[in-house]
């Protein structure tokens, strides 16, 4: 008798902590449906070996490039920066992989190396020649990998 008591809780158990589960994987998905109308997509987007890179750009001459922290996106940069910026300046703002509205590639790791590499190959695709990265938080980090893995893209 005692045995069943307990197998009964236990199942209890179970399907109580399957429907938390599903509860919190719904409101999961409702909460970015609902961040993803109030911050839609604003800008253009490149493809990066499997990465939907988003990305805003405004004015031309010498180019500077933006990249965020941690849980950040480009409107962090774009609503501060972008508009102290004079004419002269070509302003490129990234949501990294995985960040604000780009896409990480299956299977990618997140890790500065392979988010550098990326950086790198927007920078190329683009057009850009000797641009200013500036990086905030991890985008600092971020920065930092990308011109110690590849001086030569920078100003001297």
């Amino acid at each position: 008798m005692l045995v069943s008591i307990l197998l009964w809780l236990l199942g209890a158990l179970i399907l109580l902590a399957a429907g938390v589960a599903v509860t919190l994987v719904l409101a999961t998905r409702w909460i970015a449906a609902k961040a993803k109308r109030l911050v839609p997509a604003t800008g253009k987007f490149i493809e990066i070996g499997g990465n939907r890179i988003h990305y805003v750009e405004t004015g031309e001459g010498r180019p500077i490039v933006f990249l965020h922290g941690l849980g950040a996106q480009l409107h962090h940069f774009r609503h501060t920066l972008f508009t102290s910026f004079g004419h002269g300046y070509r302003l490129i703002a990234l949501d990294r992989p995985g960040s604000g509205n780009s896409v990480r590639a299956k299977g990618a790791t997140g890790r500065l190396p392979e988010q550098a590499e990326i950086v790198r190959r927007v920078i190329e695709r683009l057009g850009l020649e000797k641009p200013l990265v500036v990086g905030h938080s991890l985008g600092g980090a971020i920065a930092l990998t990308l011109a110690v893995g590849h001086p030569r893209l920078f100003p001297a």
